[in-house]
């Protein structure tokens, strides 16, 4: 088995030039001040990044994708009708494209699949999808926790499914959803600590993978969690301890993000902590039965100090038998955020001959950037995505491509990087995938608008982008 992600001879840099010229794009293969070539949104098909209103007039974003085996992809996120932050109730849902980037409008409701898990106040986020042998789909979201008293800020984590066309599933779990109610949520100072999901993966037998965080039992703190289900959404006993896997680190919290299926069945999940005022970035890996790799890191956890202040792995994948990042961070609160890409060995340890000294770090323009996902590709170069800001009251969707050697790939763009005006003040990239035929990633995000101060509403759209290699 290949590894599984929560997700010709034309380069990429002139494939992709050729098809934004054709959608009529305006784009740059010049240095700006800011030293990045700089592409506009088009209408129509996504081989230029394309908005698309799932809500005419509320929040919608998309923060996973993934591939089925024919090379359709799925976006997956939350879409609310109402625009009006405190009283926006959010609702999962998820949308199919053809192997081209068009809107499959057979699928659901005219391309989309919406459901709303538990009526409730922007507390419903979906964050990961994945396709089922068969061709159903199943999307994990944090929910809110219904009970009696319940704090309105207690979590609980679904798992939602559809069929192939994109109607409900009712013979699974409860019409169509099972819910994890991993933990009791509780305030713990300022803030609280609940279940939260972050990503879901499918195996070839159709079992399900879902990481994310519970409150330790009797703790204050999240741990990581990794819990794994039958094909139809009961907890495997042959995991962890019936079904769940929790990884503590240091006695901090967890803040959880991807995982990633080894061939040898192993899991390597990522996602970073707050040890004392200097974040770190945390990789760890499971045996396929659900118990700490021994022989990975520091007893199967991989948590060091890089940089002085922030390193965050926002995502992990493999890159031969390595394990390359992406995520951002800083030396100290001086400095801008940057992205950052670690390799880290099999062994569980940082690779110095990855970047400068095990570090590739990019910056767009001395303001705040953030890397959220990457693939290898088939080349082993790494695509990563995420956001730039061009200045300090904006932000862009960004994509770079480093070297097997994590180098900027100046064939590229001149600095490796490209930003992405949606027409947003807050423009981001999510989440990105590579399809079976590995010739193109389907990369989602969102067009975020600027929410003026005093303002309560605001309305995000959704956004995709299918990009040839």
């Amino acid at each position: 088995m290949s590894s599984l992600r929560f997700q010709s001879g034309v380069s990429l840099r002139s494939a992709s030039l050729a098809l934004l010229l054709a959608a009529g794009c305006n784009y740059s293969d010049s240095i700006t001040d800011a030293g990045v070539a700089d592409a506009a949104v088009a209408d129509g098909g996504a081989s230029v990044p394309r908005v698309l209103a799932v809500s005419a007039t509320g929040h919608d974003r998309f923060y996973g994708v993934t591939f089925d085996p024919a090379g359709r992809f799925y976006a997956a996120g939350v879409v609310s009708e109402g625009n009006v932050a405190a009283t926006a109730d959010f609702e999962t849902v998820v949308a199919r494209f053809t192997a081209t980037g068009e809107l499959d409008t057979t699928f659901g409701q005219g391309g989309y699949a919406r459901r709303n898990v538990v009526v409730g106040l922007g507390g419903e986020v979906a964050r990961g999808v994945a396709v089922q042998p068969g061709g159903k789909v199943v999307v994990v979201a944090s929910i809110e926790h219904v009970a009696a008293g319940a704090d309105p800020r207690d979590r609980d984590i679904a798992l939602v499914r559809y069929n192939a066309d994109g109607t409900r599933d009712t013979g699974f779990g409860v019409d169509g959803v099972v819910t994890l109610d991993l933990s009791d949520g509780q305030v713990v100072g300022t803030g609280y600590v609940a279940d939260a999901a972050w990503g879901l993966t499918a195996y070839s037998d159709g079992r399900l993978l879902v990481t994310g965080a519970q409150r330790r039992s009797g703790g204050t703190v999240a741990d990581f969690t990794v819990v794994r289900l039958s094909a139809d959404g009961v907890r495997d006993a042959a995991f962890g301890a019936n079904g769940v896997a929790t990884v503590n680190v240091l006695e901090r919290t967890a803040n959880p993000r991807t995982a990633t299926l080894l061939p040898d069945g192993g899991i390597v999940g990522s996602g970073y902590i707050d040890d004392g005022g200097v974040v770190k970035p945390v990789l760890f890996k499971l045996t396929s039965a659900g118990q700490l790799d021994p022989a990975f890191g520091t007893a199967g956890i991989f948590a060091p100090t890089v940089l002085a202040a922030v390193t965050e792995a926002y995502d992990a994948v493999p890159q031969g038998s390595s394990f390359v990042t992406a995520g951002y961070g800083r030396n100290s609160a001086s400095e801008s955020l940057d992205w950052l890409s670690l390799r880290v060995s099999a062994a569980g340890t940082l690779d110095p001959t990855w970047g400068t000294a095990g570090v590739a770090r990019l910056d767009l323009a001395r303001f705040n950037d953030n890397a959220r996902a990457l693939v290898a590709l088939p080349d082993n170069r790494i695509l990563m995505v995420g956001g730039g800001r061009p200045s300090e009251a904006n932000v862009d969707g960004m994509v770079a491509v480093l070297t097997s050697a994590g180098q900027p790939d100046t064939t590229f763009a001149p600095r490796g990087l490209r930003t992405f005006d949606f027409g947003g003040a807050s423009d981001f990239f999510w989440a990105v995938a590579l399809n079976p035929a590995r010739t193109h990633v389907a990369i989602v995000g969102a067009r975020g608008v600027a929410v003026s101060a005093g303002a309560t509403t605001a309305n995000d759209d959704s956004v995709v982008y299918l990009l040839p290699l």
